[in-house]
């Protein structure tokens, strides 16, 4: 009874001074520490890879004395970069430790090499051992630090820390699909996706999810992905009521990287096809309730993707209105970018093709929207990027016109609604179509096919002789005005 009353005040001072927030603040240091040192390596690399470029060069061409020279130079910047990794990775692994002292023994070999024997093949098969090593070290640092990162991840539970950690993988993926690959490879994507999972990491899922977006632009990170589970996470995410828009927004950039048709083995990805049909249901969902322009894009860009891979995609779309949704869509402002105009012209493009999904597209007015995208103009954009966007916006809407001029009735819809003169001008004016070859080999197409089946009778006889009785190829080089004879 007595000793809950006593106290000693030095125990107090000591225990109020060791503050929590203290480690947090440790933690947080020790991210940001290693995302520096991840820098430095990089940055010091490429320089260095820069330079053994240049004494390649300057070994091909024998210039010795100066191969010399450089050589110590080079010698001096490898060991400085091996130092600063030293000092930034105190206990390293035997990999590191074996790869770390080749690169100055074979420097100073092909010093020797080169002021005592200027022999070109003996250096420069020195030089290319060397380079190999060094490359390994490099990568091994890389992956020795990323490490570090990843076991914030698995570890810390602090909002602050966390956000840190996450921030720096979007930072590091940024950077190249090299980064990508090594924290793929040193389980960055089971990390992420550990987070997502976790209900009381609720504050970091949309972070979680923007970096896996980031890191998933490379195959190693999509292999990861299908090991861990991860479409039927993200799919738990996406079809949970209680979670965010913003949240499910991620979740639909993430669908959208991983589905990209830039990316290799996509098909063979386990867990899309067989949840095709759930996944598009909730992003054709938050397509339709969104009141957010990047949720909207992100939303279609990963329906546009999803029409690429599997043939009852299109019939799934149909099903749960999709041409309607989209349509609709176009007249407000929630797909008034020429990048959401990109997604939604991908989509009508391919259902089109089906003949079971053209009706319903033409029903919810489909030629009117596609007329309305063949009109945009990259005059009227000034950044690069928009101006591919617009490009492939005219040519997704002419050849979605084409494909519905399969149907005579459709093609004299097109005519009636004054869609011929735009197609014309596309493959006259260099500029409307911002001197794009895809859009005039598209427009072409489509006129010659409302041609075949709506005779153009208005058609001047200029027009007639150079866009529609050719061969197409013929008619491409009379509008690209080349000079290269055909005969």
């Amino acid at each position: 009874m007595d000793i809950r009353w006593s106290t000693e005040m030095e125990c107090m001072n000591v225990l109020q001074g060791k503050s929590i927030v203290q480690s947090v603040e440790k933690s947080a240091f020790h991210t940001s520490h290693i995302k520096g040192a991840i820098d430095v390596v990089r940055n010091e690399s490429n320089d260095i890879s820069g330079e053994f470029s240049v004494l390649f060069k300057l070994v091909e061409d024998e210039e010795w004395e100066t191969v010399q020279t450089f050589t110590i130079q080079l010698t001096c910047h490898v060991r400085g970069l091996i130092h600063n990794c030293g000092r930034d990775i105190p206990h390293p692994n035997q990999f590191i430790l074996e790869v770390r002292d080749i690169p100055n023994q074979h420097l100073e070999g092909a010093f020797v090499n080169s002021a005592s024997h200027p022999s070109k093949i003996p250096v420069i098969n020195q030089l290319t051992f060397l380079g190999q090593a060094f490359s390994r070290f490099v990568d091994l640092s890389l992956g020795y630090l990323v490490q570090k990162i990843v076991d914030i991840l698995d570890e810390a539970n602090d909002p602050m820390v966390l956000s840190q950690a996450i921030g720096s993988v979007v930072s590091l993926g940024l950077e190249g699909e090299h980064m990508c690959y090594i924290i793929a490879r040193e389980g960055g994507v089971r990390a992420l996706l550990d987070i997502c999972r976790t209900e009381n990491l609720r504050f970091c899922h949309a972070q979680s999810l923007r970096a896996l977006a980031t890191i998933s632009c490379v195959t190693e990170s999509i292999f990861e992905m299908e090991k861990e589970g991860g479409i039927w996470s993200l799919l738990d995410l996406l079809s949970d009521p209680e979670v965010r828009e913003s949240v499910r927004g991620e979740v639909a950039g993430v669908i959208a990287q991983v589905t990209s048709p830039c990316l290799e083995n996509v098909h063979q990805m386990s867990g899309l096809i067989d949840n095709m049909e759930d996944l598009l249901i909730h992003l054709l969902g938050l397509c339709n309730s969104t009141k957010t322009e990047e949720i909207f894009l992100l939303s279609s860009a990963a329906i546009a993707n999803m029409t690429f891979m599997d043939s009852t995609t299109c019939e799934i779309l149909q099903k749960i209105q999709a041409p309607r949704i989209l349509c609709s869509s176009c007249h407000s402002n929630i797909a008034k970018s020429l990048f959401s105009k990109d997604q939604v012209a991908t989509i009508l493009a391919n259902m089109v093709a089906a003949d079971s999904c053209r009706h319903d597209v033409v029903d919810c007015g489909g030629i009117d929207i596609c007329l309305e995208l063949l009109n945009e103009s990259p005059l009227d954009y000034k950044t690069p990027s928009e101006i591919a966007a617009c490009e492939r916006v005219q040519q997704k809407a002419a050849i979605a016109l084409t494909r519905m001029c399969r149907d005579e009735s459709n093609a004299a819809t097109i005519v009636k609604s004054e869609g011929v003169p735009r197609l014309i001008q596309l493959c006259r004016d260099k500029r409307e179509r911002s001197n794009s070859d895809a859009v005039l080999v598209a427009c072409l197409a489509a006129l010659r096919k409302i041609n075949s089946l709506n005779k153009l009778e208005d058609l001047s006889v200029i027009d007639n002789q150079q866009l529609i009785q050719p061969k197409l190829m013929d008619s491409f080089l009379i509008c690209t005005n080349t000079d290269e004879n055909f005969v």
